[in-house]
């Protein structure tokens, strides 16, 4: 089923707070649509024209007025996915990656307790430490060992 967007609220530049038509909320980061194709180049760097940006068609897209700029809801919804990790998913990737809480508190230098929330699904993990986790996994590589230079 195609995801419709009820509202947004702008949080800052790129970031928004979605509001699903099921009531859900997400925070998303369109940076990685709005600095990788040249059409959004009017709102790089523009909080002012990012400010007006409004869901238009019944929730189908994000549309920026006197423009011809949008941003589908299906894209919002994944980048949203792209940017977050569920509980469970988050614990099997310290497992698969062999770090206990301990460990991954000190490789991505934040405290055991959070690392215990984020895996319990008590608080959901953020961006910059899925990013971080990615990271992580791509310099292990797959078979959890560091890459040789010429991989």
């Amino acid at each position: 089923m195609l995801p419709l967007l009820r509202s947004i609220r702008v949080l800052g530049l790129y970031r928004i707070e979605a509001v699903w038509k099921n009531g859900r909320k997400a925070e998303v980061d369109l940076a990685p649509q709005i600095l990788r194709y040249a059409v959004y180049r009017p709102l790089r760097g523009n909080l002012d024209a990012f400010k007006q940006a409004e869901v238009v068609d019944d929730g189908i897209a994000i549309a920026w007025p006197g423009t011809d700029l949008d941003i589908s809801a299906d894209a919002v919804a994944a980048l949203h996915l792209s940017q977050t990790l569920m509980p469970g998913e988050f614990r099997g990737r310290l497992k698969q990656l062999g770090l206990s809480f301990d460990a991954a508190a000190a490789t991505f230098d934040i405290s055991r307790r959070q690392i215990a929330y984020y895996a319990a699904g008590t608080k959901p993990v953020p961006r910059h430490l899925v990013l971080a986790l990615r990271g992580f996994e791509a310099e292990l590589g797959s078979a959890g060992r560091p890459r040789s230079p010429s991989e």
